[in-house]
């Protein structure tokens, strides 16, 4: 602070010889002169009492300075204004004949009228060469007398002001750290700079008190506390600078201090229409209490109608100095009048749920409001992907519902799914199973239904749950048909784990399904609460068709984006980058993997970056940089380990043979896929690829009776699972296609022919591998592959030619090469 730096100062001049005298204002005015009664008596020490008769009025401003017993100094002139020059002129004598001297006054705000007087008469001696005055201020204190006759000092001397403002974050680290002696946490460090706004001495003092009260080590240390923000709580503020703000409150106009009062409960930063309104000041009487609080440097203005307090530890004292009584009379004020004005944002929310939670914590009949405030300041935390506030918000209004309810069900199964997709899986469970009979016993049929969207999310891919699918349909029955909000997303989830249930009744239910959602997708009025609704489905596709995929992830982040809703502004991106992939639209593909990465990042969700990094992956696949895609499938394992998804596995492990096939190591590859295969087993994409690695292995026998198996003769057993196939279809055609290319089987290669034309009448360009995960070319290279196996020579070349345009596009530089060696093998059928 500013006498420190006072004294560093000094204390240089001393170590060169210079003559330091040190004179202090004081808040109480302890009589005239008292800032230069300390300096003259330093200067005369050196004369031992051995005194010119010059300096005998100096006898008036130093009390003792005789023996008992000497001259008594009585007035000698009737007017006071000369004994006051002689008394001047004196101590200008005394300074005259000093070596050179630095002459420090501390606190000058706090100078009496004499004191200036003398001030300014000796800094305009013009014989007093050797002398240097500095005077430390505190400029928040200063009277506006005191102000101007400090102003006139320019008038008679050189004066340089220095201004001493806070320090910055990273001068505060240094000298919290020099005080500490070792690194501290960052929490530690974000709660001192909120509580001291930069003032050294509060950082000192509040560091020394942390590390005795054994805090300082904590990463989030309890001597955080909510009084409106993240503020250091009374047993982390030190009496001294306890006592030290007490003392400039004190001195402040009541209506002032109720002013702090009031602005104390509403946070660091307020309102000062609400604080006053909390305290019954309105008009000039809020005008003139807010001038005073201001003037005296406890509050600073943020703008016209908003204040702060200039410290943390202000707002602290002034807080903790409140009976308990009267901090829940103003919190309960507040809540009521940041209610009425209707707050939107989620900083207004939370405000509001913050005073409802501590007039709860008194009263029960408060719970319930309190608890309803948690939940909404809870949803504007999970809007904004902060999982661990919402996750804070929810367990509080848990805690706060008087007994079980509708809306108490409502909060678990929000607690439950914030959770799970922050990858607490077990607890998130068990929350959503807790808020599904819960809302079943009360007859809440939307929070039910959330609830078994909850619970069916956390199932894995390519499995279904028996339970799961029961909860999603007795959701549907429980909402009835007219219901078309939570509705289609019951039916679009239901649609993708039937998918995994291999059996006719599933097919048939799974295809009524998916023509309900598309029915209400496809309607031109699609609402937004049900464009979140999807959006909130994270992995379900809800259409098989990449063209309306496509369209539906458009409207879903458009309206995401207006809502600042980022898991569902995720979603959409999602959906969008599957959506061009299959239609091999280069730019979209890699803009919305690069959004969706961006938001993977914001969210901080181990499932999201998990499958953001498979898309990285998948892109470098596609360049043919394997050592990146490598790199990037490593990432997303490594995220997944977090949640326990084996769907990265697969994909990994998918993506890792393709890579082995480039590189020549078909052989092994082929040897490990069948060493795996139990594991794998009614996976219909695993058994694919494994067609192609043995037919790339050269064991056709092997790779046509795996086709006869999963194709039949005639394609009756492709025809039959064609349908429950679903979104699988593609990359199970695909790779089938791919080693039928490669064994040379023309009676299948007909059917799979056939077959893939049907997909891609569909816009689909491209066969993607796992949700994309990777690709195997162009669906016009496996096409053109089939019809070469055919001899339908002429189809084929122009197949093949279509496929390297989509190649180019893509920059496939692997699959250009695939494509030219098909192309080289039809010359070669033709004799060429």
């Amino acid at each position: 602070g500013k006498t420190t730096l006072a004294e560093e100062f000094a204390g240089e001049l001393e170590a060169q010889n210079v003559r330091v005298l040190r004179g202090r204002s004081t808040q109480q005015q302890l009589g005239a002169y008292e800032t230069f009664v300390d300096p003259v008596r330093l200067a005369l020490a050196p004369l031992e009492g051995a005194l010119p008769a010059k300096f005998h009025d100096l006898g008036r401003l130093v009390p003792g300075l005789f023996d008992i017993g000497a001259e008594v100094l009585d007035p000698s002139r009737s007017d006071p204004s000369v004994e006051r020059r002689l008394l001047f002129e004196a101590v200008g004598a005394l300074l005259v004949t000093l070596s050179p001297t630095l002459i420090l006054l501390d606190d000058l705000q706090w100078a009496d009228p004499a004191t200036l007087a003398m001030l300014a008469f000796l800094t305009s001696r013009p014989d007093l060469t050797n002398v240097m005055f500095v005077a430390t201020i505190r400029s928040t204190d200063l009277h506006p007398t005191t102000n101007h006759a400090l102003s006139e000092l320019r008038r008679h001397c050189s004066v340089v002001r220095l201004s001493v403002a806070g320090l910055s974050r990273a001068e505060l680290e240094q000298l919290v750290v020099g005080v500490a002696g070792s690194a501290v946490s960052p929490a530690l460090l974000q709660a001192i700079a909120d509580a001291t706004n930069g003032n050294p001495l509060y950082i000192k003092e509040l560091t020394e008190h942390l590390l005795q009260s054994d805090l300082a080590s904590a990463e989030t240390t309890p001597a955080m506390k909510e009084t409106g923000g993240t503020i250091v709580a009374t047993r982390a503020v030190p009496d001294g600078i306890r006592q030290t703000i007490e003392l400039r409150v004190a001195g402040l106009s009541r209506d002032a201090q109720a002013l702090l009062r009031g602005g104390a409960v509403l946070g660091p930063s307020f309102n000062l229409d609400v604080a006053g309104q909390l305290v019954g000041l309105t008009g000039d009487e809020l005008l003139g209490a807010a001038e005073d609080a201001l003037l005296s440097g406890l509050l600073v203005e943020d703008s016209a109608t908003n204040s702060s307090f200039s410290h943390g530890l202000v707002a602290t004292t002034v807080y903790e100095g409140m009976p308990r009584s009267r901090r829940l009379a103003l919190h309960r004020s507040a809540a009521v009048a940041l209610e009425n004005l209707g707050p939107t944002s989620s900083a207004e929310t939370v405000s509001v749920a913050r005073h409802w939670a501590f007039v709860a914590n008194a009263d029960s009949l408060a719970r319930n409001t309190a608890a309803q405030w948690s939940v909404r300041a809870g949803e504007m935390a999970a809007a904004s992907a902060a999982v661990e506030e919402a996750t804070a918000w929810y367990r509080r209004a848990a805690a706060l519902w008087d007994a079980p309810s509708a809306e108490h069900a409502d909060t678990l199964v929000r607690l439950g799914s914030v959770l799970t997709a922050a990858g607490e899986l077990t607890e998130g469970k068990e929350q959503l199973q807790h808020g599904l009979a819960m809302a079943d016993a009360h007859d809440a049929a939307s929070v039910f239904a959330r609830a078994a969207l909850g619970l069916a999310a956390s199932v894995r891919y390519a499995q279904s749950d028996p339970e799961r699918l029961n909860e999603l349909e007795t959701a549907i029955i429980k909402l009835g048909p007219a219901e078309n909000v939570l509705r289609p997303a019951l039916l679009a989830t239901l649609r993708r784990q039937l998918g995994f249930v291999d059996s006719p009744e599933a097919d048939r239910r799974r295809i009524e399904a998916a023509a309900a959602v598309t029915e209400v997708v496809l309607s031109p009025d699609v609402s937004d609460e049900l464009l979140i609704s999807l959006g909130s489905l994270r992995d379900s596709l809800i259409l098989d068709d990449p063209i309306p995929l496509g369209d539906l992830a458009r409207k879903i982040i458009t309206v995401a984006t207006a809502r600042q809703d980022l898991p569902v502004l995720s979603t959409g991106w999602y959906r969008l980058a599957w959506s061009s992939l299959e239609l091999g639209d280069p730019i979209t593909f890699r803009q919305s993997v690069s959004e969706y990465r961006h938001i993977a990042e914001r969210l901080q969700r181990p499932y999201e970056l998990a499958l953001s990094a498979n898309m990285i992956a998948a892109v470098a696949q596609i360049e043919g940089r394997y050592d990146d895609a490598e790199a990037a499938g490593q990432e997303a394992l490594s995220y997944a380990a977090a949640i326990d998804d084996g769907n990265f596995g697969w994909v990994y492990f998918a993506n890792s043979g393709l890579r082995a096939v480039d590189a020549g190591l078909v052989q092994p590859t082929y040897e490990m896929m069948q060493a795996v295969r139990p594991d794998f087993a009614g996976l219909p994409t695993f058994e694919a690829a494994l067609v192609a690695v043995a037919a790339a292995a050269g064991d056709s026998a092997f790779a046509d009776q795996l086709m006869d198996e999963q194709v039949g003769a005639t394609g009756e057993v492709l025809d039959r699972k064609w349908a429950f196939l679903s979104a699988e279809r593609l990359p199970v055609v695909g790779l089938l296609a791919w080693g039928c290319g490669m064994s040379r089987n023309r009676e299948l290669a007909v059917v799979l022919r056939d077959r893939l034309a049907r997909i891609a009448q569909t816009g689909v360009r491209v066969v993607r591998i796992a949700p994309v995960g990777a690709w195997i070319g162009p669906v016009d290279h496996h096409i053109g592959a089939l019809c070469r196996v055919i001899g339908d020579l002429d189809l084929a070349e122009r197949r093949l030619r279509n496929a390297l345009s989509v190649e180019d596009d893509m920059n496939g530089r692997p699959y250009q090469v695939r494509t030219l060696l098909e192309l080289a093998a039809v010359a070669t059928a033709r004799g060429g």
